[in-house]
């Protein structure tokens, strides 16, 4: 497959819309203006579904944490210089762009100082491991249009982090992170606890985005660029939520297995609404109609 430093290619197949999953950068509204009326319509309604449903409690229990890493990530200089590299580099057309990674790194950064509160710490090494994590959210889905991405990308973040102010370890940590954040596989345990934690945030920030944001916000990518017919998506519906019900069993850090859960479940809620929607709607037989009236 081609590098990501360009236009998508060789999207994968029309399941993989669900392995993965507002505040939209500029490359993302211009991708929403090209959607389809049909897929813009359906991602609208899943947004509003997504309304009437409640604020997982990760988000209300955390408001500190969250706000702290929001500071970090907008304000910090190193943040703020890997997100302009960042950008041209991210996939926007499969869901997966800035705005996918921003939402993992603060949630990263967030699960780190959460994590760290509950035992002795240092401030000053709270949140420089705060700051990795951002770096890590940035980062990780760099090459994600290609396979073996979280390898390749682990790969590409080494390259681009060589000029920072960073050491070796953090650089490492970093990449180990990246390495380890791929879903159902088995991660390569880190030989440092901090970095261990590291890698185990950026991994259920990463899923985080299973819940909700699958249904509002990557699947409508992915269904645009592959180009899938109502019928293809309805029929694939099902077995794409019981992918998205797997996630629950493997987050990683004490918060992730805590919180994490009902942020999943929130999203299959939603899902199962679109579901239904959708079979409501566009039952086979009125699809073609629909798309020429653009319904």
């Amino acid at each position: 497959m081609a590098g990501v430093h360009g236009k998508c290619v060789n999207p994968p197949p029309s399941r993989l819309v669900f392995q993965t999953a507002h505040e939209g950068t500029k490359a993302e509204r211009r991708t929403e203006q090209h959607m389809d009326p049909v897929t813009q319509k359906l991602q609208l309604e899943a947004q509003r579904i997504a309304s009437r449903h409640g604020i997982p409690a990760f988000y209300t229990s955390f408001k500190p944490h969250m706000a702290l890493a929001r500071r970090l990530y907008y304000h910090h200089p190193l943040v703020a210089t890997l997100k302009q590299w960042v950008k041209p580099r991210l996939q926007e057309c499969l869901g997966h762009g800035l705005y996918h990674c921003r939402r993992v790194s603060i949630e990263g950064a967030a699960l780190v100082f959460a994590e760290m509160e509950s035992g002795p710490r240092d401030p000053r090494g709270m949140e420089r491991l705060m700051v990795l994590a951002l770096l890590a959210g940035l980062l990780h889905d760099i090459c994600r249009s290609q396979d073996n991405h979280a390898e390749r990308g682990a790969r590409e973040a080494a390259k681009a982090l060589r000029d920072y102010p960073l050491t070796a370890d953090e650089i490492a940590g970093v990449c180990q992170a990246i390495r380890n954040h791929e879903a159902f596989i088995p991660p390569e345990p880190c030989s440092r606890p901090w970095c261990q934690l590291l890698s185990d945030c950026l991994y259920d920030a990463d899923k985080f985005r299973w819940g909700p944001d699958t249904f509002t916000h990557t699947l409508w990518y992915m269904v645009h660029q592959k180009g899938l017919t109502l019928q293809e998506l309805i029929e694939n519906f099902p077995w794409g939520i019981s992918g998205v019900v797997r996630i629950k069993e493997t987050f990683r850090t004490n918060t992730g297995k805590h919180f994490g859960p009902q942020i999943i479940e929130s999203g299959v809620s939603i899902g199962r609404e679109i579901y239904h929607y959708l079979i409501k709607h566009y039952r086979e037989g009125e699809n073609d109609q629909r798309h020429a009236d653009g319904h």
